[in-house]
């Protein structure tokens, strides 16, 4: 019997371990579902990358955080609303001050030609400030209906069974 008590306690120390390790992935990847597309902390907002129009410098399924700026310069990455409504993130080319507006010629890393919009200071979310690499993926995963049984009913089951099996052998 001692035996069989302490292979089970073995398996209950892996099993709680497996669990804790599984509910702070589940909350970690909750909270940066979170804040993504949402203003935090003193103005910062962070986005995820939908497209390579900034590759190399920024990838498809990067997480871009911005902060806005009083001014913005030639070759800062600015992230803005653009045709069509759509949040576009590219750097700048061109400073063009008429009229006192302040508007900015901007084109993509990874595109041939400028773009066509030209935004203007107020369409300006902010700069770039941070890039985190591929974490996008996850969030998009953590949105879908997979991914939420993943990081949040399947801690939850795995929870309950280990109370469960504690309970029963207590």
């Amino acid at each position: 019997m001692t035996r069989l008590r302490k292979s089970y306690s073995a398996v209950a120390v892996v099993f709680d371990t497996l669990t804790w390790v599984i509910l702070v992935i589940a909350l970690g990847m909750a909270g940066i579902t979170v804040l993504v597309n949402r203003s935090v902390f003193g103005g910062y907002r962070s986005f995820v990358v939908q497209s390579g129009s900034m590759e190399p410098s920024i990838m498809t399924g990067d997480i871009i955080v911005i902060h806005p700026q009083e001014r913005y310069q030639k070759r800062d990455v600015i992230t803005f609303t653009g045709e069509g409504n759509r949040v576009v993130t590219h750097r700048i080319q061109t400073i063009i001050e008429e009229n006192n507006s302040i508007s900015y010629v901007t084109k993509g890393d990874a595109n041939r030609i400028e773009d066509e919009g030209v935004p203007t200071q107020k369409d300006v979310f902010g700069k770039v400030v941070l890039v985190v690499p591929k974490l996008g993926y996850f969030v998009h995963f953590a949105q879908s209906p997979a991914g939420f049984m993943a990081l949040i009913i399947a801690p939850t089951i795995l929870l309950v069974l280990d109370k469960l099996i504690q309970f029963m052998h207590g």
